[in-house]
């Protein structure tokens, strides 16, 4: 069996202010009709049945899943709070565990973009086959286009069937100089973020690598499906570990592969991303919505209301949405998460 499991719980607070914390990036259409989970379903629908899609999701947000997903609500997982991928993970193992099955899992984040989906599809497909076949996991690398230090990186060794290359270490987010030096390097590549492993992998990893996340789950898993399940997942998941399944689990993990992938991927995380997926005018602007920019290079104008009007500006992000106007540098782009994280506080 194959199913996939899309994550939708996150805050998106580099895309702030159009992502804010009540209304995340992954809800919210940059450049046309689609939501970005949206797009995210309808991409797996087209090689996976949709009875086999699942989300995990914030409490907050179900109603937005609803809303946009033509999902039913059993196909949905809810967490009471956010305690990052390892624990949301490992709450998708176990719920199929708890009803006796052991599919393979396509753990996936619900804010990527795809260029190609054929090559996306298939070679989610491959690592399938390689995860049926074995207990393993198997995640999608992507070759660095530039020295990039918001993502983690992947170093594989030589050798591999068909592609598979086995994974020598996980590295988060490095530092600007050794992003530049494993830019360079033919053994890198950008951590993707997306995971194929079998539920009892899962299960399995975190037993060995994160003993005390392991035992909150078990509990929450013997709820399960009982008339306990929302006292238990209530009372037990605000004390699960919080911390990355790459920091977690795939850091100190061993039987990993990495399947090398090219079909036109972008994490959609900040505002720079849209000068990635988007052409830009004669001037080396990338403008979304209505504007009127005169002496003005190489900025990135986003407005989904007003209109905007610039003069005389260079390398500048101005992002217009909700009543708030926000204006930085490109290169201090990094610190606009400060502004989201000030909002959630209500400052």
């Amino acid at each position: 069996m194959l199913k996939a499991v899309v994550l939708a719980g996150g805050s998106g607070t580099r895309l702030w202010p159009k992502s804010q914390s009540h209304y995340p990036k992954q809800f919210i259409s940059l450049l046309d009709h689609e939501s970005m989970l949206q797009k995210t379903v309808k991409r797996l629908s087209k090689f996976i049945s949709p009875e086999d899609i699942h989300i995990v999701t914030l409490s907050q947000y179900a109603d937005y899943v609803c809303e946009q997903v033509q999902l039913p609500r059993r196909q949905m997982m809810i967490e009471p709070e956010n305690r990052d991928t390892a624990a949301c993970i490992g709450l998708s193992a176990m719920h199929f565990l708890r009803q006796g099955l052991d599919p393979v899992l396509i753990t996936i984040p619900a804010d990527h973009y795809i260029a190609d989906e054929q090559a996306f599809q298939d070679a989610l497909l491959q690592a399938y086959r390689q995860a049926r076949r074995e207990p393993c996991i198997v995640t999608l690398g992507i070759k660095p286009t530039r020295p990039e230090t918001g993502y983690g990186y992947i170093k594989v060794a030589a050798g591999g069937a068909k592609g598979m290359l086995p994974v020598e270490r996980f590295t988060e987010k490095p530092d600007l100089p050794t992003a530049q030096l494993w830019y360079t390097a033919p053994d890198y590549y950008w951590n993707s973020g997306i995971f194929v492993w079998r539920a009892s992998v899962i299960r399995d990893l975190i037993g060995e690598h994160m003993p005390h996340l392991a035992e909150g789950l078990r509990k929450i898993g013997q709820a399960l499906g009982t008339d306990r399940e929302s006292e238990v997942l209530r009372a037990e998941y605000g004390r699960l570990e919080k911390q990355s399944i790459d920091v977690g689990v795939l850091e100190k993990a061993r039987q990993l592969y990495m399947l090398p992938v090219s079909f036109g991927w972008d994490d959609l995380g900040s505002w720079s991303a849209l000068a990635r997926i988007t052409e830009p005018d004669a001037n080396g602007n990338i403008v979304v919505g209505r504007h009127r920019l005169v002496d003005t290079h190489n900025c990135i104008v986003y407005s989904d209301r007003q209109s905007v009007a610039a003069i005389g500006l260079d390398n500048l992000i101005i992002a217009v949405t909700d009543g708030v106007i926000m204006i930085s540098p490109k290169d201090r782009e990094q610190e606009i998460r400060t502004f989201s994280l000030k909002s959630e506080e209500g400052q």
